[in-house]
């Protein structure tokens, strides 16, 4: 019943994404304009998934959806913690390409900055979590493999390969840290929903967000372009999220 749960939860997310809408829109409009009957409600149906992939891949529109989630917490100022916690992204096991290469370029982000901190505090430990998926490995045995490369000791490394989201990781990383201090390393776009559950878990967490999208450029950007529509993106997966978490409460 959970694996269900969990796959329907993708499914749904995947088609309120902003590009899936716009091709869904402009798909059925031209199917539409195929049909002598319904060729006006195809011409609605094309221009608003049209229009739509025009604001949601302009920066101005995309840059003032994603910059205030990113910003809700401040980057991590190397306080003491016990414990630093790399959250699972994306990996793609690919047998051709580096430990590090299989990852994302979120999880790279999510990875470097873990080290960075982990570098920084040498009596700590670091937790890096994410589950296989399709893969032949999971996220968290590819991230310690990519940090044994880079030179952390692996006796320093604990994995978390079992948990599929993030709610689950806040209950598994609770199990080893218990009264601790972590520092919760994850995308800065993802660190509302991540503290969220954290804090109902009563991980004792400080934020250490990286991989920042909504950048503030010193120039005003005008362009449309695939990097505005990604910020779209992770800006309605978030928002959508942030409501899917309070439901369910």
């Amino acid at each position: 019943m959970i694996e269900i749960g969990f796959f329907i939860k993708k499914i749904i997310g995947f088609w309120i994404l902003p590009l899936s809408i716009c091709v869904l829109f402009i798909a059925s409009g031209l199917i539409l304009l195929w049909l002598k009957k319904y060729q006006k409600q195809g011409k609605y149906l094309a221009t608003i998934g049209l229009l739509l992939l025009f604001i949601f891949s302009w920066q101005p529109t995309s840059y003032r959806l994603l910059a205030p989630i990113e910003s809700q917490y401040s980057k991590f100022d190397n306080m003491p913690v016990d414990y630093i916690v790399v959250l699972g992204n994306e990996v793609i096991s690919d047998s051709r390409l580096s430990p590090f290469e299989q990852l994302s370029s979120s999880a790279r982000a999510r990875l470097m900055e873990g080290l960075r901190i982990v570098r920084a505090q040498p009596h700590t430990k670091i937790i890096f979590s994410g589950y296989a998926g399709k893969n032949n490995k999971s996220c968290a045995e590819v991230y310690a493999q990519a940090a044994t490369e880079f030179g952390l000791d692996a006796s320093r490394i604990i994995k978390l390969s079992e948990p599929k989201d993030t709610h689950d990781e806040a209950i598994s990383v609770k199990e080893i840290v218990g009264e601790k201090t972590v520092a919760l390393v994850t995308s800065a776009s993802h660190m509302a929903r991540s503290k969220y559950y954290f804090d109902q878990a009563d991980v004792n967490s400080i934020a250490a967000p990286t991989f920042y999208l909504a950048k503030q450029k010193p120039y005003l950007d005008l362009k449309f372009n695939a990097d505005g529509l990604l910020q779209s993106e992770r800006a309605i997966h978030e928002y959508v999220g942030q409501i899917w978490q309070r439901i369910k409460d």
